[in-house]
């Protein structure tokens, strides 16, 4: 699950290894590209390339129920679309990316759907440096700010799976699958990424028991999952 990503970034690993090389005889070496937090975004799919998969997108479907959720959480006002080359991320205009491998495998696992959307909503809310904040980093600081993200956004998927009311094991399961040589790049191990969901789930679920114990009468916590509004298209 990627870090809010730019249109036109580049991949951060490989611009991280990649020499300074000349451009020809007579020519100064070629500038380095940006630094960017983000990697490529992937190539959108449409609805049509998706065949069944497209319903988890329709009215109803358990994807646009999880956006309508999310986006009433967070007040924000993401949009998803299926991609290729990606588990999930989301770019700087909150486009949130998700994988059409990763919704084959998990199209019938609503709580691993929901975390790593959930996730992908943490992003949207972590501070951004300008460019000319980034270009002053070194590739190891930039590093940093990019597990610092991932930890927010970890942290955050806890706490709205609390809110949703979905146990965060299966996610936390689909977290500590093997992953790539590089993931210590941008992620903490999964064993702490765990442990940090299961934080943010914990303390959301004692505000949540705070709250009733509080408002006795109130008729409990607000909880947007519960509510018909975000299930119909507005």
């Amino acid at each position: 699950m990627g870090l809010r990503i730019e249109t036109t970034g580049s991949a951060l690993t490989d611009l991280k290894n990649a020499p300074k090389v000349s451009g020809g005889r007579g020519a100064g070496p070629v500038a380095e590209a940006p630094k960017s937090l983000g990697e490529t975004p992937p190539r959108i799919v449409s609805l049509a390339e998706i065949g069944d998969l497209a319903e988890l997108f329709a009215k109803g479907g358990v994807i646009s129920k999880l956006k309508r959720r999310l986006n009433k959480l967070k007040g924000k006002k993401c949009r998803v679309t299926p991609a290729k080359g990606t588990i999930a991320c989301v770019d700087s205009n909150d486009l949130v990316y998700l994988g059409v491998e990763f919704l084959q495998e998990f199209q019938n696992d609503e709580a691993i759907l929901a975390g790593v959307m959930a996730h992908e909503w943490g992003h949207t809310c972590a501070h951004r440096p300008v460019q000319q904040q980034l270009d002053v980093l070194n590739w190891d600081q930039i590093f940093a700010l990019r597990r610092e993200h991932e930890t927010l956004a970890d942290e955050i998927s806890g706490r709205l799976m609390a809110l949703m009311e979905y146990p965060p094991k299966k996610f936390i399961q689909f977290l500590k699958r093997k992953t790539g040589g590089t993931h210590n790049l941008k992620y903490h191990d999964p064993e702490i990424r765990a442990k940090i969901v299961m934080n943010g789930f914990k303390q959301e679920k004692k505000k949540i028991k705070f709250a009733n114990e509080l408002f006795p009468n109130s008729g409990g916590y607000r909880n947007f999952y519960h509510s018909k509004i975000i299930d119909d298209d507005i």
